[in-house]
């Protein structure tokens, strides 16, 4: 983790600050109570909330006199960037200072959490242990790793060594085989109720293995049982399959018979049809023969008339009406000519013009015109008069011709009616012929069946009929008392499987039972064997393994612990270490133990110093998981030493080789190792922060 931005609003006497942390080397820097220390407790609030067990409570947060307070706090985890924001707010009803819902921003996603919600949201970040510490009262892997509030460096040193190794086997993960150790009468239980419960659940199974002989015993005879009965079953299927097959038989012979009984009724039926038939047909032929002598009889009675002239209808009608047209075209002159001997008899009469009044001169012009039309009126006269007879004599033409044609017309008709009467006779004699002959087909028919079947009648060939039906009758009658016999006799092999079935399933029951009762056995084995192990063993080897877990963590921390030290210290008299069963320095001075306390200011700063280093170095190399180990964060770490031993801190920070380091520090002793300067002034209560060099 990489610090890289915080801003900080009434937190301690911090009123409204933000400051930006490069990935170097940093010192705060500022009088005792500048409020250097409250800008590392409002990382830590923003990491991790109020810590009621620490110096991280609302209450000692929060900025007098003001009811709310908020830290925001920007940082770097593998290269990736993440803002989290955390508020204080007092309830003065209560008295209390609480934490509000806190904001969460990844990849430019905001997310509201509670305090809890967004401890476990860092703590996975970090790769901090969820279980342990999210709901802690403090987190020790942060304090002793990352930063150590001022007044809790030497607090390591004094704290009951007890304690101090509790706090010690949490970090080191050894804590665990405690509570391995702790439940391990639990499992002393757990196992000899096991061993209990196994005991009686094969007890309760029985003796499988005496019932499954018996039980093989029992299947084997009911197979014998069952194999006889088949052998029955399958002589008494034979038996019915070839009684079904006589049955068949017999159906497909009363159905041919019953076919040809069918035809020989129907050509019977067919052959009275054919003999009233041909009785009718004869019957028709002399009623028919009749009508033809009536009809020729009357074409004798028909007149004969004559003809006098060889013309059409036609043209005797065109004649007459050509005519008719002469006689009105002589009247019209007639009339004409009538008309002009009036008026010439007129005018001679009267001797003058009736138009006019003009005398005749001329009488005898007009008498010889008189004349001449009184012989042209003669012979129009004599020509009408031709012309009548004329007439006359084409209409009687024309009656006669007519009346001539209704005779021929009538004894036509006649001719044709008995034209038809003679063809009908020849269709009803070819009939007779055709009907003839079909009579003794049906007759020769009936006569082949019967003597296919060697009957001499009719009658017989019924009675034959019925008794196949008997015969077929009394088969079904056997079949079914067969049947009866098989059905009786598959119950009973039925019943015999269904007694097999249910002997395999107890067969296999027992076998099931026994290959329980055997893995209970084995699992009964498993468990005391177990049961030996945790009583005897696991205690031993949880020890060996505490042990040489402590082993190894103290040589390695006795390492940088002397290190370190010895970097600071340069007296050859004193002699540290650690115990490696509880982690407690042990100090010797000239070969001989002293109390820490005996030791002088820069001596107990130093040691306080290296034990931490070491713990710090050797906690980020045995959890390389967590995503700390780019950051320390040291308060106040030259309390007491000598400006000797400030220059050799020099070499220790480069032997750590921390990424981001900030340094708190009342004096400038350290600046000219550091990269990054920030310095804290308190005016009026409220602290103010400059970085040098921007």
């Amino acid at each position: 983790m990489i610090l890289k931005e915080v801003k900080i609003n009434n937190i301690r006497s911090i009123k409204n600050i933000k400051i930006s942390f490069p990935p170097s080397s940093i010192l705060f820097f500022g009088d005792i109570g500048s409020g250097k220390s409250s800008v590392l407790k409002a990382i830590e609030f923003a990491l991790f909330g109020i810590l009621s067990a620490g110096d991280l409570s609302g209450s000692s947060l929060l900025r007098r006199g003001e009811n709310k307070a908020s830290v925001e706090l920007s940082f770097y985890v593998n290269g990736k960037n993440f803002t989290v924001k955390r508020e204080l707010k007092e309830n003065s009803s209560r008295g209390t200072v609480t934490q509000e819902e806190g904001t969460f921003i990844e990849d430019g996603k905001e997310y509201d959490y509670s305090p809890t919600e967004l401890r476990k949201k860092i703590l996975e970040i970090l790769n901090y242990s969820v279980s342990r510490y999210e709901r802690a009262h403090k987190i020790p892997l942060f304090r002793y790793t990352v930063y150590t509030p001022q007044e809790q460096i030497k607090e390591i040193l004094r704290a009951d060594p007890e304690e101090r190794f509790e706090i010690l086997k949490d970090i080191f993960g050894i804590e665990k085989y405690e509570t391995i150790l702790k439940n391990v009468d639990v499992l002393k239980d757990y196992l000899r109720n096991q061993t209990n419960k196994l005991e009686t659940k094969i007890e309760d199974i029985g003796t499988p293995e005496d019932e499954i002989p018996e039980i093989e015993k029992s299947i084997e005879n009911k197979k014998t049982e069952l194999e006889e009965q088949k052998t029955e079953l399958n002589e008494l299927n034979k038996t019915l399959e070839q009684k079904e097959r006589n049955l068949n038989n017999l159906r497909d012979e009363i159905k041919e018979y019953s076919k040809k009984l069918v035809k020989v009724e129907n050509n019977e039926e067919l052959i009275k049809e054919l003999k009233i038939s041909i009785k009718k047909n004869k019957i028709t032929i002399r009623s028919l023969n009749e009508d033809i002598s009536e009809l020729k009889r009357k074409v004798n009675d028909l007149p004969q008339i004559e003809l006098e002239i060889d013309l059409s209808e036609e043209k005797l009608e065109r004649l007459l009406r050509k005519t008719r047209e002469l006689v009105s075209e002589a009247q019209q002159k007639k009339a004409v000519i009538t008309s002009k001997i009036g008026s010439i008899d007129d005018l001679l009469e009267k001797g003058e013009c009736s138009l006019c009044g003009q005398k005749i001169h001329e009488k005898e012009r007009f008498n010889h015109e008189l004349n001449s039309a009184k012989t042209e009126l003669g012979k129009q006269n004599s020509r009408i008069n031709t012309l009548k007879s004329k007439i006359e004599k084409s209409e009687n033409h024309l009656e006669r011709l007519r009346k001539h044609k209704k005779v021929e017309k009538e004894k036509e008709s006649i001719e044709t009616l008995m034209k038809e009467k003679e063809k009908r006779i020849s269709e009803l004699n070819n009939l007779i012929d055709e009907q003839g002959d079909k009579l003794k087909t049906h007759e020769n028919d009936i006569k082949k069946i019967l003597e296919k079947y060697s009957i001499g009648n009719l009658e017989k060939f019924r009675e034959h009929e019925q008794n196949l039906e008997d015969k077929l009758d009394n088969g079904i009658k056997i079949k079914k008392t067969l049947e009866g016999e098989k059905t009786t006799l598959e119950k009973g092999l039925s019943a015999k499987e269904t007694e097999l079935v249910h002997l395999n399933e107890k067969l296999k029951e027992s076998k099931k039972k026994l290959e329980m009762k055997s893995k209970l056995h084995e699992k009964h084995q498993y468990v005391k064997q177990l049961k030996f192990w945790v009583y005897d063993k696991l205690p031993i080897l949880l020890r060996d393994i505490e042990r040489k877990i402590l082993a190894s963590s103290a040589t390695q921390f006795n390492e940088y612990f002397n290190e370190w030290f010895k970097i600071l210290v340069e007296n050859q008299n004193i002699e540290i270490e650690i115990k490696p069963d509880n982690f407690q320095p042990q100090v010797y001075v000239n070969g001989y133990e002293s109390p820490f306390e005996d030791l002088s200011g820069g001596e107990k700063s130093a040691l306080s110093l290296a034990y931490r280093l070491a713990l710090n170095k050797i906690i980020n190399e045995r959890h390389q998981e967590v995503k700390t180990s780019d950051l320390l964060i040291l308060d106040e770490p030259t309390d007491g030493f000598s400006q000797e031993q400030i220059n050799r801190m020099q070499e220790i920070f480069e032997k750590l080789a921390i990424q981001q380091m900030i340094i708190i520090s009342h004096d400038r002793n350290l600046d000219s190792f550091v990269t990054d300067i920030y310095k804290f002034n308190k005016q009026n209560h409220q602290t103010y922060v400059e970085k040098e060099g921007a």
